[in-house]
């Protein structure tokens, strides 16, 4: 099986996961591409893949625009093959954030007009180390909302490895039947 593995990262963290889940899907003797979806497709056949993970972080409330673009150039491959849509935030790691997920992937879906069939919240990162002060207050008293993790000596990563590990399987096996 040949998967792709299209992603749009701000931070870093969305592509930390999408290389991870091709090394999980290489060392399972699968094909695994990693392709972020600032660059241009040059070379990049996307019907010779036989299924396809999407992923974008969320900043502001919406994903990338040219992770909404890949799936909008993409749709007809994204609805005709085993596909899959990550969204990386940081509501997905908040004890309220479960809504706060759902309206993001419904942003999403507006905007590209694919609507995945299997989906995953997943939660990124916090990098108070790499952030100005003004970002910093932003992530501190808007995003988090004065919930931990809130010690700006700390970076945080909240991805939980193990409950994406169990979706990439479960994915992959059904691609494969």
């Amino acid at each position: 099986m040949k998967l792709l593995i299209a992603f749009g990262s701000t931070e870093g963290q969305t592509q930390k996961i999408a290389e991870w889940i091709a090394a999980r899907v290489r060392a399972a003797g699968n094909e695994a591409e990693v392709y972020h979806s600032k660059r241009r497709l040059r070379g990049l056949d996307v019907d010779t893949f036989d299924a396809i993970i999407v992923a974008g972080s969320v900043h502001q409330k919406h994903h990338q625009e040219s992770i909404v673009g890949f799936a909008l150039a993409h749709r007809a491959q994204l609805e005709a093959k085993p596909s899959a849509f990550l969204s990386v935030s940081l509501s997905a790691a908040l004890k309220n954030g479960e809504q706060d997920c759902r309206d993001y992937v419904e942003d999403f879906v507006e905007k590209c007009g694919w609507r995945p069939s299997n989906v995953l919240m997943v939660a990124g990162a916090v990098r108070y180390s790499e952030y100005d002060f003004f970002m910093e207050q932003i992530i501190r008293h808007v995003v988090m909302q004065g919930r931990e993790p809130t010690d700006l000596k700390e970076d945080y990563e909240l991805t939980e490895w193990e409950a994406l590990g169990k979706f990439i399987d479960g994915f992959m096996e059904k691609a494969e039947a």
